[in-house]
């Protein structure tokens, strides 16, 4: 009768579902048996909603008002301590004088390794390559040559080359004692000893070189006089073999001594670093952590903002009337009639379609905006 009235438009169709559907909620809502089994799952579910939020906030108060004010208590200590290690060093290492002493002993290091360098370059250049003249015989002259360098550049490449790089095997001998005294057991004592005698043999050979080219610019200047051939212990008497010598390896030795020194203290300093570096890994390990607890806290505090609009549109609902599924057999029922109205006067299947969608649409609106009833 209605679609006959009303010619089966969808306006139509809309005035009277909406017509239905407040005939239908004025006589179910004074059901308050029906009302409140309608309610329950919803009360259920605000009391859950509100356990959340509760437990949200909670953690939300533990966060700021425990964990991140004790965070930030134990960055304070960690800056406390790292400050308190920087002025007390001593208290890591047990040596208040580490520090200058391995200055002194680096600074001394680093001119022992010039004088070497020096040292041996030039030896190196003299035992294999320079001509000795009668005015320059000296063991000094013999032993520092200052245009070594310069005369090598000038001599050939190779020539060049060996000068430079003989002086670096000293320091690399010494550098291996000093590893090889890190080992344990007695080999290590043999091992040192072996390179110890390795190194004094070199001296003594450069030595030896020398001084018989000394020797030998002597005798064939001596006017006459006969020399005997050059010869070991000839240069065991000589006072120049030994000038050398202790210019050469016993300046290693100690260079060696120096080095363990240096690397010691040098230890010793590397212990207040690797505290300092700890201490700022700690703190920046518990700012991460607090950065990870302001970000869930800021995510919380976004759940509780969009659990509070549930909980507010839940308590909507449990204040107003709640539509039972019995309605849809109402809508449904109507619209069989409507439809079978249109039908029987010629309306085409997008019409019919159209109505029948509004039907379901609007039951969908006025039912099942309820997931915690009907789902």
């Amino acid at each position: 009768m209605q679609a006959g009235n009303l010619g089966g438009s969808l306006a139509g169709l809309k005035v009277c579902l909406q017509k239905l559907y407040f005939t239908f909620k004025d006589q179910i809502k004074d059901d308050h048996g029906k009302q409140e089994e309608l309610k329950k799952p919803i009360r259920v579910s605000l009391e859950e909603q509100k356990g959340h939020i509760a437990r949200w906030e909670n953690r939300i108060k533990s966060i700021l008002e425990e964990k991140v004010p004790t965070l930030k208590q134990r960055i304070e200590t960690c800056k406390e301590e790292a400050a308190h290690i920087r002025k007390n060093p001593q208290e890591i290492i047990g040596d208040s004088g580490a520090k200058p002493s391995f200055y002194i002993g680096l600074i001394i290091l680093l001119f022992l390794t010039v004088y070497l360098f020096t040292f041996y370059s030039s030896a190196s250049y003299s035992a294999f390559f320079k001509e000795f003249s009668l005015s320059a015989i000296g063991v000094a002259n013999a032993i520092f040559d200052p245009q070594a360098l310069s005369k090598g550049v000038k001599d050939g490449v190779m020539e060049l080359v060996l000068i430079l790089t003989i002086p670096f095997v000293f320091p690399g001998l010494g550098y291996l004692i000093h590893k090889i005294q890190e080992g344990k057991g007695f080999s290590k004592f043999f091992k040192i000893a072996m390179l110890v005698i390795v190194t004094f043999l070199f001296d003594a050979l450069l030595a030896y070189d020398i001084t018989e080219k000394i020797y030998d610019i002597k005798a064939r200047n001596s006017f006459g006089a006969e020399m005997p051939e050059f010869s070991i212990s000839i240069a065991l008497k000589s006072i120049n073999f030994w000038i050398i010598i202790f210019a050469g390896f016993i300046v290693y030795l100690i260079w060696g001594f120096v080095l363990d020194f240096v690397l010691a203290a040098f230890g010793k300093l590397d212990k207040v670093k690797v505290v300092l570096r700890e201490k700022e890994i700690l703190t920046q390990d518990l700012n991460a952590e607090i950065l990870q607890l302001n970000q869930d806290v800021d995510k919380m505090t976004h759940q509780i903002d969009i659990t509070k609009t549930k909980v507010k549109k839940m308590m909507e609902s449990i204040n107003s009337t709640i539509i039972p599924r019995e309605f849809e057999q109402v809508a449904y029922a109507f619209m069989a009639g409507w439809l079978a109205w249109m039908r029987e006067n010629g309306a085409g299947p997008d019409r019919m379609d159209a109505a029948s969608e509004t039907v379901h649409q609007f039951v969908r609106d006025a039912i099942y905006n309820y997931p915690e009833i009907y789902n």
